[in-house]
């Protein structure tokens, strides 16, 4: 008898669903508006350089999620490679796009979009093949120092580049469209330095006190195995996340941004009523007792 399907592979097959309807509304759109082409590409290519991208798209990104949809739906054995593969091919467009809005300066809308495209059906490949009702994008590694560390290092490479830069210029581009304002002070640009070095500074000592002390890194797909109450953990028990918001704050603030402020504000919010809930819960199933007592000593 088969099975029934987990609430995560239920979440996986809905957002590939999702996926593959809100890419062809997308593209459907720009048909019918032609005119809307211009805030997905720079202003000097011609409208049919995009246009070129349907065939592909269609093809294998909105029938691949579909058959992802179907593979998690049936439980077929190549549903795993099914989301690898969509997850991969997505990649290839996503770097298109930023490496187009670097040489031109322009169409960062469409990049972030492609990159939000992409980064969740990276993650969602990822997680899928928990089993029953348990969280499985939580999986426990235990690695050597050097090798928890040069893992963590592409990740914040992967992290910093993604919500710090193409996601913010694509939300900047959006809001000059849109015809928004900036704000601008005395001292702005330096007061924004200082607050993206301090931030920076507090989200490179929190990873590499996971490396050393917890034997893992910050994601959690490769969570650390022990512990960690050292380090800037001694302090404050979710030191990366605060990091990461205070960045945002910081770019937000460099560009005199308002719509940026509130996505660094938006992320924090859904990190604490989202995501903060399971890590805590992982946690506490894991540790237990210690990670109770941690918790109480460590208020914030």
């Amino acid at each position: 008898m088969t099975q029934s399907l987990s609430s995560i592979q239920r979440w996986i097959q809905l957002y590939f669903v999702v996926q593959a309807v809100g890419l062809g509304l997308w593209w459907l759109a720009l048909f019918l508006q032609p005119d809307w082409i211009e805030l997905f590409q720079p202003a000097h290519w011609p409208r049919d350089v995009l246009r070129s991208f349907a065939l592909p798209d269609g093809l294998i990104l909105m029938v691949g999620s579909l058959l992802v949809a179907a593979s998690i739906q049936w439980q077929k054995a190549w549903s795993t490679q099914a989301i690898w593969s969509v997850a991969i091919a997505s990649w290839y467009p996503t770097l298109y796009c930023i490496a187009s809005s670097c040489l031109t300066g322009q169409a960062w809308i469409a990049s972030a979009l492609m990159v939000t495209m992409s980064g969740l059906s990276l993650a969602l490949a990822t997680i899928h093949g928990g089993s029953g009702e348990q969280t499985a994008s939580f999986r426990v590694v235990h690695m050597r120092f050097v090798a928890a560390f040069l893992w963590t290092s592409i990740q914040i490479v992967i992290f910093w580049g993604t919500f710090l830069w193409v996601l913010p210029m694509g939300l900047l581009e959006l809001e000059r469209a849109l015809g928004g304002t900036t704000f601008s002070h005395a001292g702005q640009k330096i007061g924004a330095t200082i607050l993206f070095a301090s931030a920076s500074c507090l989200g490179l000592s929190s990873s590499i006190a996971m490396n050393r002390f917890g034997l893992g890194t910050p994601l959690p797909t490769a969570a650390a195995s022990q512990l960690v109450v050292a380090g800037p953990y001694a302090w404050i028990r979710n030191p990366m996340a605060c990091a990461g918001i205070l960045q945002g704050i910081a770019v937000a603030w460099w560009n005199g941004s308002p719509i940026v402020l509130l996505y660094a504000l938006l992320g924090g919010v859904c990190w604490h009523f989202l995501v903060r809930p399971v890590e805590e819960s992982d946690l506490e199933q894991r540790f237990g007792q210690d990670y109770t007592e941690y918790r109480r000593r460590v208020g914030l």
